[in-house]
């Protein structure tokens, strides 16, 4: 729970002051948001009115000037609310996060400041139909042209896709090279022609988050100012995203569980069975124990992984760990604080549902669990055989 040894008084208090406001403005929100299917425009505004989406950004840019470690304290307190909103909060950070480092000037200019007011969500626009985790093999194209590309090809699970104004869109530019060396990232406006969105998921969790089933990109003319960074450059932006990415992911499924074990907590201690409060019986006190031992140990790891990476170190074995024990050790969390409730935890009266629903999809997001796995025991080898 944020021990003064592990973190500063500083981000203590910036994870206090988040959460005071989240709870305030943010969480008597999230049911609608759920229940209704309806995009969070309101509360990203008000959040990006606090500096909570340009956290780890530069000033110059609409940003607060912090580090990943700030932002995972962030990204906590909205997940305690709602994971789908720390996801429509955090996909624009994902953006960002490569506009900053491979865009210039006008692009940071032009779009970072808004993106980061909550105006203009942003939406990364990878996966397909046929490339999951096997990324590199996409089959969107970017044929150049005199003046610009033609983009050609379909993108789908785009958070914040069916409404987002600036999609951040992966092609291949290069075909006689190894996808890796070949593909470039593109800032695509919504709006341009050629570009449809056809139809959007209707999903178990994450309602609300506008989540594309299939994006179509039909000849859509990109101007040369709008690619970002150099030609083959895509590959590398991927990759310099993903520890960030992952690192802020667990923290918003961390906070999703630390909100239904402090329900459950309170729960076990006010309901009566066989004349005792029920978390006198192990069956309930054993589980908020496991709870709360798999809960420090996700942000822990969360938080060595965001520490090596704000000092410039190389933390693809610690993000990947990090992700794998949040996400798996969240909806395991979120399952037993459902467990200690009973019929009622399973109804709409608590959040816990809500989470539930929404955890699920943190054992693929970002890399599912058996491509971390893969990650953890490759880097493991590494370092134990050289």
């Amino acid at each position: 729970m944020y021990a003064p040894l592990f973190y500063s008084k500083e981000e203590i208090e910036l994870r206090d002051q988040a959460r005071a406001f989240v709870e305030k403005e943010i969480a008597p929100h999230m049911a609608e948001m759920d229940r209704e299917n309806k995009y969070p425009f309101e509360p990203l505004k008000k959040l990006g009115e606090m500096g909570y989406i340009g956290v780890r950004f530069p000033k110059e840019y609409g940003g607060t000037g912090k580090d990943l470690v700030s932002e995972t304290i962030v990204n906590e307190q909205v997940g305690r609310a709602s994971i789908a909103m720390a996801c429509a909060r955090s996909v624009t950070s994902y953006v960002a996060h490569a506009i900053n480092e491979y865009g210039n000037h006008e692009q940071k200019s032009k779009y970072l400041p808004k993106m980061f007011s909550g105006e203009w969500p942003a939406a990364e626009c990878l996966t397909e139909a046929v490339g999951g985790s096997d990324a590199a093999r996409i089959k969107t194209t970017a044929t150049k042209e005199a003046d610009g590309f033609i983009l050609t090809g379909e993108k789908r699970f785009q958070a914040s896709g069916g409404v987002a104004p600036v999609l951040l869109v992966y092609a291949i530019t290069d075909t006689t090279v190894n996808p890796r060396e070949g593909m470039s990232g593109f800032i695509v406006e919504k709006g341009w022609e050629g570009l449809h969105t056809a139809r959007l998921f209707d999903t178990l969790g994450y309602r609300g988050l506008e989540v594309v089933s299939e994006m179509v990109f039909s000849k859509v003319k990109i101007p040369q100012e709008n690619l970002l960074g150099k030609e083959g450059d895509g590959w590398k932006m991927i990759l310099s995203m993903l520890n960030g990415e992952r690192v802020i992911v667990s923290a918003s499924f961390t906070g999703a569980a630390q909100n239904c074990l402090e329900i459950a907590a309170r729960y076990s201690n006010e309901r009566i069975a066989f004349h005792n409060p029920i978390r006198k019986w192990e069956g309930i006190n054993y589980k908020i124990a496991d709870m709360a031992a798999t809960l420090e140990s996700a942000r822990l790891l969360s938080l060595q992984a965001g520490r090596m990476i704000d000092r410039g170190l190389d933390a693809t074995k610690e993000a990947a760990m990090a992700k794998m024990v949040a996400t798996e050790g969240a909806f395991d969390v979120i399952n037993n604080a459902m467990q200690i409730l009973g019929g009622i935890g399973y109804t709409t009266d608590y959040s816990i549902e809500r989470h539930f629903r929404d955890a699920r999809n943190g054992l693929f997001v970002a890399g599912t669990s058996e491509m971390m796995r893969l990650i953890i025991q490759r880097e493991t080898y590494k370092e134990i055989l050289g």
